[in-house]
């Protein structure tokens, strides 16, 4: 069985597969995760330089324009 992934490397995901800026109400409803818990991981994937927030919401880091 495979192994249950982590809200973070869900957040993560879900931001390399939409390649738009999210805020963290619509990671909400594409993951089902709580709000507060995606709030935290990217808090968590901002600190580990692999998001980047803009004034649109939170972006996967290679996505961002430079």
């Amino acid at each position: 069985m495979a192994e249950k992934k982590t809200a973070k490397e869900i957040v993560l995901e879900v931001l390399k597969k939409e390649k738009r800026p999210l805020t963290p109400k619509e990671i909400q409803k594409l993951t089902n995760l709580n709000y507060n818990t995606i709030r935290g991981r990217l808090q968590d994937l901002k600190k580990e330089g692999l998001v980047v927030r803009t004034e649109n919401g939170w972006i996967y880091k290679e996505y961002a324009k430079k």
